[in-house]
């Protein structure tokens, strides 16, 4: 999938997203998106039982990417819309944006991919990742292999493509596609390999891993620690409709265009799919945020006037009558 022309105000039979409307959208949600990001992934990195949990250390590397693109990607588009032009008009922003642009995109797809698989093995065969050899292996090989392919994916059809790119500086992330996407098995590989195959695995995963929740309820005596994995189960799945909502309409379009459909077909559809899947870059941290344990009453400590003042109880003493051997005596009597 090629997203170098995404988000195109481009008109389609009459219809067009205002660039002044998409302007203000984009920036309306910006800010507090950054700032949500920072302060999710500062608590993560600097609470050290978030941090060396080996569930979040994917969710470390998807918010990461996040905020790269949210301090990158999303300033370069709101620049233009607002000069409807792209600034600086030079090849190499426009290699450095298609790389944010498609490279990260490809990246958050691949890994989150992988974290829906990872999910299941720690929440359901946590004996996999019982020692460090087997953490070596099971958890931080795949990490690093699918780093290192995303890497060399990008360098070598983003960065340095046997071929010359064509830029149009009238459109967003420069409006051409990349010229090594002519090929059709480049294309082929890029959509069944970078987008198809990484989506059908997040969809599997998460109605598998939703189906095992709900059969685990069922079966309480069954030995899993099942208070410990909760938070893993709803955050993922939480991350998955995100995921499946804002995306894969605009997916399965593309790949309804890459088999040969005219792209007349949902064009008007496609105009709005593209424009709202960036929504998911502004909405991603703040689901996040809220899978994450204890993170509600850091917010309260940094923001003292959402605390609620506890009223002092004191120990209230009152009198009252005993009845011993048929006698009555009174005493006080302390109730807390």
């Amino acid at each position: 999938m090629s997203n170098t022309d995404e988000i195109a105000p481009i008109s389609t039979d009459g219809m067009k997203i205002p660039d002044f409307v998409c302007f203000c959208l984009y920036l309306l949600f910006e800010f507090p998106s950054i700032i949500c990001s920072i302060f999710v992934l500062s608590h993560l990195l600097f609470t050290r039982e978030l941090r060396r949990a080996l569930c979040n250390h994917v969710i470390i590397l998807l918010i990461i990417i996040n905020l790269i693109v949210q301090l990158t990607n999303i300033p370069w588009i709101l620049n233009y819309y607002r000069l409807v032009r792209v600034r600086p008009a030079t090849h190499i922003f426009c290699i450095i944006w298609i790389f944010t642009d498609e490279g990260l995109y490809i990246t958050t797809t691949i890994f989150f991919a992988w974290a829906t698989v990872e999910r299941h093995i720690l929440i359901f065969h946590d004996r996999w990742v019982s020692t460090r050899i087997k953490r070596r292996f099971i958890h931080y090989f795949p990490i690093g292999f699918l780093s290192l392919y995303c890497l060399c994916y990008s360098l070598i059809v983003i960065i340095f493509p046997p071929c010359k790119n064509i830029f149009d500086y009238t459109q967003v992330v420069c409006g051409y596609p990349l010229c090594y996407y002519e090929n059709a098995t480049v294309a082929l590989w890029d959509v069944v390999v970078n987008d198809m195959i990484p989506t059908v695995i997040i969809i599997l995963c998460s109605v598998t891993l939703f189906g095992r929740v709900l059969y685990q309820k069922k079966r309480i005596r069954q030995p899993i620690r099942w208070r410990k994995h909760r938070k893993m189960a709803i955050q993922l799945l939480s991350i998955s409709c995100l995921y499946l909502i804002l995306y894969i309409p605009k997916l399965l379009l593309e790949f309804a265009y890459r088999s040969g459909v005219s792209e007349c077909i949902g064009a008007n559809f496609m105009v709005y799919a593209k424009f709202f899947s960036y929504c998911g870059n502004f909405l991603f941290p703040f689901v996040c945020g809220g899978s994450l344990p204890n993170l509600k009453a850091k917010i309260k400590n940094i923001f003292p006037c959402w605390r609620r003042q506890a009223r002092a109880i004191a120990p209230e003493i009152f009198h009252m009558h005993q009845k011993v051997e048929d006698r009555f005596v009174k005493g006080p009597v302390i109730v807390r």
